[in-house]
C-alpha cells in the first residue's frame, strides 16, 4: 500500500488541484498558493495540506467547490472568512487524504495580507495558474512568479528566519515560540534582530492560552534533535517564561542530549518497530509519549503544577509521575532484579513500562542485559498470559466451591492471577487446586 505523503510538486498534478484550477476560472476567482505551502513547495517538503488566498468569501467558494467534487467542506472562521475542504481517497492504495484551506485576505490587498504574516519564509504567494511553473523550477526559486514583499525567498535560500515586523509578533506573541520551532524543523538560524524581539517581548506569552503555547512547544520537542533549540530558548529567557519549572542550569540538559542522540538504548535494539510505534502514540492534542518523555527528562523531578500550566490531558500528567517513579523503583533495584521483580515492575507500570525503561536509561547509566532482559520478560512471558486472560472466573468459584458472591471471590481470583503471572499456575485445573487449597487454609484458620 503506497501512503507516502506527497511534495507539493507530486500533487499539484493531482485531478483536484486541476479541478479547482478549472473551477477558479469558470468562476472568475484569481487564488494564490500561500504561506507554509509556498514555503514547502520551494524547500520540496512533504505535505498533505495546501494553503491557499483569495479575496472574494474563502468559505462560499470552498462550500461550492466541495459540492463539485463531491468533497467535505468545513467552516473554519468567520473573520477572515476561512474554511477547508477534505477530499478523502476512497481507494486505500491511494494517497493520504488532501487538505486545502481556503482564506480571505486579512488586508485590503494580498502584499499586505502576506505582511501581516509569521515569518518571511511563510510570508509568500504564487498565483494559481503560476504554480506549474514554479513547479518546475523550484530550485531556480523564480521570483518573477513568487510574490514576496518580505524577501522570503531570499531568507529560504540562506536558512535565515525573521519576522516581518515587530507588530506582528504584538499581534500575536505565539510566534516568538514558533520562530524557534520552523528553527528546529528546517535546521535553520534565527536572525539577531528576530532574537531581540524575543527577549523584548517574551512577557508577552503571558496573556496567551496555554494550549497554544503547549502546542508550539510539543511541536519542537517532536523534532528528532530539539535540545539546542530549547538552549537557545533558554538563553533569552523564553523556555522558562513558559515552564518555570524547567531546570535548565548544568547538567540538566544531559538526559535529553543522550535520549536524543539514543532514544533507543543498547539492549532494545531488537524491540526498535515497537517502541517507535510506542513514542508515537498520542496523549493529548500535539502531546505524544516521546514529547513528554523530552519533556520529563528538562524537568526532572519538579512535576508539581506542570498539567496546570500546559493544560496536559490527565493521561499526559500520569505517564510523566509514572515515569519518575518507575525510574526510582528501578534504580532501587535494578542490581538484583529478580524475575519475580521484573514481573512485577512489568504489571505495576502496565502501558508504561516502555517508557519508564527509556527515561531510566537517558537518566541513569543502565546495563543492557538488564533492559534487554526486561523487555524479553514482557514478550515472552507477560504478554502471552495477558493474550490468554484469566484462567477462572467468579462464576466458576461460585458453581465449584458453593461460595457466594463478595470480597472472597475478588480475594481468591487475584491471587490466582499472581501465581498466573510468577508462573506457578499454568492450566485451570491447576488454578481450581490451588482455590481449593487456599478455602481449606481460609476454613483453617476461622
Amino acid at each position: 500500500m503506497n501512503t507516502t505523503i506527497q511534495t507539493l510538486q507530486e500533487l499539484f498534478g493531482n485531478p483536484t488541484l486541476q479541478a479547482l484550477g478549472n473551477f477558479a476560472n469558470a468562476r472568475g476567482v484569481q487564488l494564490y498558493l500561500v504561506g507554509g505551502s509556498v514555503r514547502d513547495l520551494l524547500l520540496k517538503r512533504q505535505t498533505t495540506d495546501i494553503d491557499f488566498a483569495l479575496a472574494s468569501d474563502a468559505i462560499q467558494f470552498a462550500k461550492a467547490f466541495a459540492d463539485s467534487i463531491s468533497a467535505t467542506c468545513i467552516a473554519l472562521e468567520e473573520n477572515p472568512s476561512t474554511a477547508r475542504v477534505i477530499v478523502k481517497q476512497h481507494d486505500i492504495s491511494q494517497r493520504p487524504s488532501l487538505s486545502m484551506d481556503f482564506a480571505q485576505f486579512r488586508a485590503a490587498s494580498l502584499t499586505e495580507d502576506l505582511r501581516l504574516r509569521d515569518l518571511t519564509i511563510n510570508a509568500m504567494a504564487i498565483a494559481f495558474e503560476n504554480v506549474e511553473s514554479v513547479t518546475h523550477n523550484a530550485c531556480e526559486q523564480n521570483s518573477l512568479h513568487v510574490i514576496d514583499p518580505c524577501s522570503g525567498t531570499k531568507d529560504l535560500e540562506t536558512g535565515l528566519l525573521r519576522f516581518p515586523s515587530e507588530q506582528v509578533v504584538r499581534d500575536d506573541p505565539v510566534r516568538l515560540l514558533r520562530i524557534y520551532r520552523f528553527a528546529a524543523q528546517l535546521d535553520f538560524k534565527i536572525a539577531e534582530s528576530a532574537i531581540n524581539l524575543v527577549t523584548k517581548h517574551r512577557a508577552l506569552l503571558s496573556k496567551i492560552a496555554s494550549e497554544r503555547c503547549r502546542d508550539e512547544l510539543m511541536k519542537i520537542f517532536n523534532v528528532k534533535k530539539s535540545y539546542p533549540y530549547l538552549q537557545q530558548m533558554e538563553t533569552v529567557g523564553l523556555l522558562t517564561e513558559v515552564v518555570p519549572s524547567i531546570k535548565a542550569a548544568g547538567s540538566s540538559w544531559n538526559p535529553l542530549e543522550a535520549f536524543e542522540k539514543s532514544p533507543i538504548p543498547m539492549g532494545l535494539h531488537t524491540y526498535r518497530s515497537e517502541i517507535n510505534d510506542y513514542l508515537q502514540e498520542k496523549l493529548g492534542a500535539e502531546v505524544n509519549r516521546r514529547s513528554l518523555i523530552k519533556l520529563s527528562l528538562l524537568l526532572e523531578d519538579n512535576y508539581d503544577g506542570i498539567g496546570a500550566q500546559l493544560r496536559l490531558s490527565r493521561k499526559a500528567t500520569q505517564f510523566m509521575k509514572r515515569l519518575l517513579s518507575g525510574t526510582k523503583a528501578l534504580k532501587n533495584e535494578i542490581q538484583q532484579l529478580t524475575r519475580k521483580q521484573i514481573i512485577r515492575f512489568l504489571r505495576t507500570y502496565a502501558s508504561d513500562w516502555w517508557g519508564v525503561l527509556l527515561y531510566a536509561a537517558a537518566s541513569h547509566p543502565m546495563d543492557p542485559t538488564s533492559l534487554q532482559q526486561i523487555a524479553n520478560t514482557y514478550y515472552e512471558h507477560i504478554l502471552p498470559i495477558s493474550k490468554q486472560g484469566r484462567l477462572i472466573t467468579g462464576d466458576d468459584l461460585i458453581k465449584h466451591f458453593d461460595l457466594k458472591e463478595g470480597q472472597q471471590i475478588g480475594r481468591l481470583l487475584k491471587e490466582v492471577e499472581e501465581r498466573q503471572f510468577d508462573g506457578d499456575i499454568r492450566t485451570r485445573e491447576e488454578a481450581l487446586t490451588a482455590i481449593a487449597a487456599l478455602i481449606r487454609r481460609s476454613n483453617h484458620f476461622l
